[in-house]
């Protein structure tokens, strides 16, 4: 921002000339623009630090982007003394810049005449093209031939389905398609649906490693069809625009998700780009100065990584266009491969790597992989898209100290960087400073500006580089795009620099869901069913944090104007509550408790402001704390009670006028004394049926996981809340309790071993297979931690952890005894992590695979019973399914839109989507289809590619053999058969399995072909899999009590080919064990049940069995509970 334009100072700084030095009174000398850092912040924004160099010229707004690029009358580095401008990082094949200056001349001549389009005739929206390719060096150039032509480019993921791609070619109004020969299959049909004829579908040239050898199919015409056409042709005139119409015209047209519903259409300008490129040469000019060779006059120039995707903003702005402008040269890459990158890194002495946070982490991981490269060349590394960590970074740094680490920030609605580390400034942790010519504003979510240092707020955004605003869509623009600045939806702080610099710290993303005990609750969905309550007028959610759930929903509630004065306030707050549980499942309850308000604060927009809400609640918190101990959650005295609090407390007694309120889950306590002396005796001695032989007492908090060692059943394992696991042995069980059912005295179940080293709980566990070598833990505090044990599972030594990520929500092991020791694991953010356990020095916890096409939370996953593919699914509704170990990839059986991928559905889809999202998913025996599931009882069942099985290959854990049936054939394929694509990724069948979220499924071992699905409503229902999904039993209730059901946690048919693989066990938040005989229709007997095991609370107190283990012979199930108690159950079989 020039001098001239701050905006007006308080009246001490008024009469400051700028720039200049000055001395303050206590003697500092420093510049004028960090002396208006000293004075009040009352009422201006945030500003680049003063060595930021200003911008020479404004952007221009009469020009292309392409004359930017390559007119050096607009600074750009003289052409001739650039380096090539793109290089094929596999083939070395490369263009200077003034060969791509050419090239995009002629390029520009023959998309005209095939086109029909004329540089000045129309308007941009009349001459879209489509790019749906990966990485080329021609990528670019293409853009700027369309630019010529006065049209925009419409860049798509290359990682779209059909359908994806569908909806941005029809969006954007797409004339025609550019794309690569491995993507072709995938463009065509979506060309096809969007009415873009065969002859209008281009190529982009690919290296013939990714195509197999194939050519482009005869009769299609190439980027360099084009460029010789085009040398053959009339030059064309020149493209004018008018001053200020490069502001307002088009260039781009990306598409971003956001956080919820179909990607919008970001319109990018001709200077928008230009502004960003701008900014960045400038504030990285005082750096390349120095870097200038002794004795010469010539700027700096490097090469650079271009791996990351064109088709997102962050390469597409800053690698293909920075790079440019700067006389650069950029090294392409078409795809992510570790090795790759390092050896072309090694080869063209690559100079700054631009990279994102999963691929540094993995970088400082693979030691063994990144040690076979010479990366001497290197200096910097950038990194974009997602916050890197400060613990990453000094990993990194200890590595290679010599490196700079830089982080910068920005979206596509800011055409890229906002702020970025500069090499003389970096603070790990920190997103840098602001550019030049950009301002900033952080404010809270009422509107008020905070000027002060260490103040979390939105993050606002005011620059030359912000977009025109979303395509088709005025509510979105007026959201976002408000009063000149650009609301982020970020919450950021600025703070000062050792160096005394401003910085931006991205805190998170602003998001509302409240987590507990690793659930997602959405408190738009909790607001709109208590607005259904006769006396709520209004209402809003927010978190509050509670010990042993993490964070619990409390609500505000407006009266109705309905609502009596004399109605009791308490009373009326158990009815709202109770609205709710006997609708939602039981961690959506509101046991925060409910507080009574005159109005719901919101924005002039109708906007809740919870976060005002969550402030208050905050303070009220901190202001009454001193009153209660400090280990202990602050009751409401409107929230259902805990078992570990005193039921007699005088706050829980009834008045008189509330005699006739149900209170709930407090039948198991004795009530025939109010000694409230005896409390603690009172709560040791409820009186519960227990059905177990057994049992493992241990843990100080819910059980939240169980795993069984694949060899010796009775070695057993459990991780809890209270962020340590145990190691303990079944088999001094009874075979059976007492006849009376009561429970006895008895010692509990001595550990084996301690599973320590967590920070926060545990929340999954799995032995190793095929035999039970290791234990691993997962934890909400991001670690995977491993133990090696002896074979008989009785002794455990710590072998080696890793933390790749903040939180991990799932963990599972690999069946196949050909890839034995190998578990893959699922994050918060989205990835996916496969590793390989070895007691190798160094590689005890090796980096196999990580994925990261999920946008948000990934839920569950599941492996193919020959283990050779991972099914994986996410909060976003997408599901990927991925091949590994390239199995599929060998058999040429891999998605046409990603290698790394089998298949690859997302909610684009219409026929796949499920709003809310994806929380489970089951691959068949057969290894032939999956099952997921979601909200609303949707489950989807997609069809998996028959790879073919070497005759070494052994029995998979899922018991899958020649007979085995599903979707409606034999399916399974035999030893040695013949890989086939089959029904790969299409959508077998919707079904629908009970009316709340599916949380568990599962499926029976061959002869039978039937799958159980349980819900949170408390059923179970029942599909045959070799007749068209057919519902062949739904049993409701299935987990319920005397008030209400409960939800199923897991549903497991025996692992027993054969007979008795009809036993399915399953178990519930009521705290019960059941086993249903799974043959026949709905006229069971007794729904089928052939047995229940009772021993944990349940009833929604104590919040019943979190999961259960049933190996060996089945006859005996361990139960993990959320009462922090283990229970063994003989369970003899029919």
């Amino acid at each position: 921002m020039q001098a001239s334009a701050i905006p007006q100072m308080p009246q001490v700084c008024e009469q400051m000339p700028a720039p200049m030095k000055m001395q303050l009174a206590d003697g500092r000398v420093v510049h004028a623009s960090d002396a208006y850092g000293l004075c009040s912040r009352s009422t201006w924004p945030f500003y680049p630090p003063s060595w930021v160099p200003k911008l020479p010229f404004d952007p221009p707004d009469s020009i292309s982007i392409a004359d930017f690029i390559f007119d050096e009358n607009y600074g750009r580095h003289p052409l001739g003394y650039s380096r090539p401008m793109f290089t094929c990082g596999i083939t070395g094949k490369e263009y200077s810049a003034l060969e791509v200056k050419e090239r995009v001349d002629y390029l520009a001549r023959g998309l005209a005449k095939e086109l029909g389009w004329r540089p000045n005739e129309g308007t941009e929206w009349h001459k879209v093209i489509g790019v749906f390719s990966l990485n080329t060096i021609d990528t670019a150039p293409l853009a700027w031939a369309t630019h010529r032509l006065g049209g925009i480019q419409t860049p798509a993921n290359a990682a779209y389905s059909a359908d994806e791609l569908e909806y941005q070619l029809k969006n954007s109004r797409a004339q025609c398609l550019f794309t690569c020969v491995p993507l072709l299959g995938t463009a065509k049909i979506a060309a096809k649906k969007c009415g873009i004829p065969d002859n209008r579908i281009y190529i982009l040239e690919v290296p013939k490693e990714l195509t197999g050898g194939k050519e482009a199919p005869a009769g299609m015409k190439t980027v360099d069809d084009f460029i010789r056409e085009g040398a053959k042709l009339d030059r064309l005139e020149p493209l004018n625009l008018a001053p200020g119409e490069g502001a307002k015209r088009t260039a781009f047209l990306c598409y971003s998700s956001g956080t919820s519903g179909l990607p919008k259409g970001v319109m990018i300008s001709h200077r928008n780009v230009i502004a960003n490129t701008l900014q960045m040469k400038v504030f990285d000019g005082p750096t390349r100065k120095k870097m200038q060779q002794p004795g010469t006059q010539s700027d700096y120039t490097e090469n650079a990584l271009g791996l990351l995707p064109m088709s997102h903003i962050y390469s597409l702005v800053v690698v293909c266009h920075a790079s440019a402008y700067r006389g650069d040269g950029v090294i392409v890459l078409p795809k992510f491969e570790f090795a790759q990158m390092l050896g072309a890194i090694q080869r063209f002495k690559i100079n700054a790597l631009y990279l994102v946070p999963p691929i540094i982490i993995l970088m400082a991981k693979d030691k063994a992989t990144r040690e076979k490269f010479d990366l001497s060349s290197v200096w910097s590394i950038f990194t974009g898209a997602a916050p890197l960590g400060k613990e990453t970074a000094d990993e990194v740094q200890a590595i290679y100290p010599d490196w700079k680490i830089r982080q910068g920030y920005g979206l596509t609605e800011t055409c890229t960087v906002v702020c970025s580390s500069s090499p003389h400034d970096i603070w790990f942790g920190s997103s840098g400073s602001l550019l030049p010519d950009i301002e900033c504003k952080i404010v809270t979510p009422e509107g008020n500006e905070i000027t002060g240092y260490d103040q979390p707020g939105e993050l606002l955004v005011k620059s030359p580089a912000v977009v025109l605003g979303y395509l088709n869509n005025d509510k979105a623009n007026k959201e976002t795009f408000q009063d000149g600045y650009m609301r982020t939806g970020d919450e950021a702080v600025i703070r000062k620099s050792p160096s005394g610099h401003e910085h931006v710290f991205i805190v998170d993303r602003i998001k509302e869901l409240i987590k507990v005990k690793g659930h997602q609750v959405a408190p738009a969905e909790l607001e709109g069913h208590l607005l259904a309550h006769p006396a709520v007028n209004d209402c809003a959610v927010i978190q509050i944090p509670d010990d042993r759930s993490g964070e619990v929903p409390k609500a505000f509630v407006v009266k109705s104007p309905s609502v009596s004065a004399e109605e009791s306030d308490r009373i009326l707050a158990r009815s709202i509550q109770k609205h709710v549980e006997d609708h939602k499942a039981r961690y959506k309850w509101i046991t925060g408790g409910i507080e009574f308000i005159d109005v719901i604060p919101k924005s002039p927009s109708g906007k809740i402001l919870r976060r005002l809400l969550r402030d208050k609640e905050k303070e009220k918190r901190r202001q009454t704390g001193s009153k209660f101990s400090c280990d202990m959650a602050i009751p409401d005295s409107n929230a259902p009670h805990h078992e570990d609090e005193d039921i007699h407390e005088e706050n829980e007694m009834l008045d008189a006028d509330e005699a006739d309120e149900e209170i709930l889950d407090d039948g198991d306590v004795p009530m025939d004394s109010d000694d409230e002396g005896a409390g603690e005796e009172i709560q040791m001695t409820i009186n519960l049926q227990n059905d177990s032989a057994a049992h493992f007492d241990k843990h100080t908090d819910s059980i939240f996981c169980i795993a069984q060692h694949p060899v010796h059943a009775n070695i057993v394992a459990t991780g809890g809340g209270d962020d340590v696991g145990f190691v303990f042995d079944t088999s001094s069980a009874q075979t059976a309790p007492e006849p009376s059912g009561q429970p006895q005295e008895r010692e509990g179940l001595k550990e084996l071993f301690k599973l320590d080293g967590h920070k926060e709980s545990i929340n999954a566990i799995v032995f190793s297979e095929p035999k039970g070598q290791f234990v691993a833990t997962a934890g909400l505090d991001g670690k995977v931690r491993a133990w090696q044990g002896v074979p008989d599972g009785t002794k455990w030594k710590f072998l080696a952890e890793a933390q790749e990520v903040e939180e991990i929500n799932w963990l599972i092991a690999n069946p196949s005894p050909n890839h034995p020791n190998v578990v893959a694991l699922g994050a918060n953010d989205g990835s996916v992590w496969v590793y390989q356990l070895a007691t190798d020095k160094g590689s005890e916890l090796q980096v196999l695979q990580a994925y990261y096409l999920h946008t948000e939370t990934c839920t569950a996953g599941a492996w193919s019973p020959d283990g050779n593919l991972l099914a994986t699914v996410s909060e976003d509704s997408s599901l990927y399914v991925w091949d590994v170990f390239g199995e599929a990839a060998a058999q040429g059986l891999t998605s046409a839109t990603d290698s790394q991928t089998v298949v690859g559905l997302t909610g684009v889809d219409e026929r796949f989507r499920v709003e809310g999202g994806l929380y489970t998913v089951a691959i068949a025996p057969s290894g032939t289809f999956l099952t997921v599931g979601g909200p609303e009882g949707h489950v989807r069942v997609v069809g998996l590619p028959r790879l073919s099985v070497t005759s070494e290959a052994g029995t998979s854990s899922g018991g899958q053999g020649a007979s085995a049936k599903a979707g409606g054939g034999k399916q399974a394929a035999a030893k040695g058969g013949a890989s086939s694509a089959g029904q790969t990724g299409q959508i077998l069948a919707s079904l629908q399995a009970g009316t709340d979220n599916v949380e568990t499924l599962s499926f029976s071992s061959p002869p039978l072909t039937l799958m159980a699905a349980g819900n949170v409503d408390g059923s179970i229902t029942l599909f045959d899999t070799a007749h068209r999904f057919a519902i062949r039993r739904r049993i409701e209730d299935a987990h319920a009590d005397e008030d209400f059901a409960h939800a199923v946690v897991k549903v497991e048919f025996l692992r027993k080919e054969g007979a008795r693989a009809w036993i399915l066990t399953s178990a519930g938040y009521d705290g019960v064990l059941r086993r249903w005989d799974a043959r026949g229709g709905t006229a069971a007997a007794a729904k089928g049940l052939i047995g229940e095991w009772k021993g944990h609370r349940g009833g929604g107190e104590g919040g019943g069995v979190m999961g259960f283990v049933q190996g060996g012979d089945g006859s005996q199930v361990i139960t993990a509970g959320d009462d922090g108690v283990a229970l063994v159950f003989s369970t003899p079989l029919p």
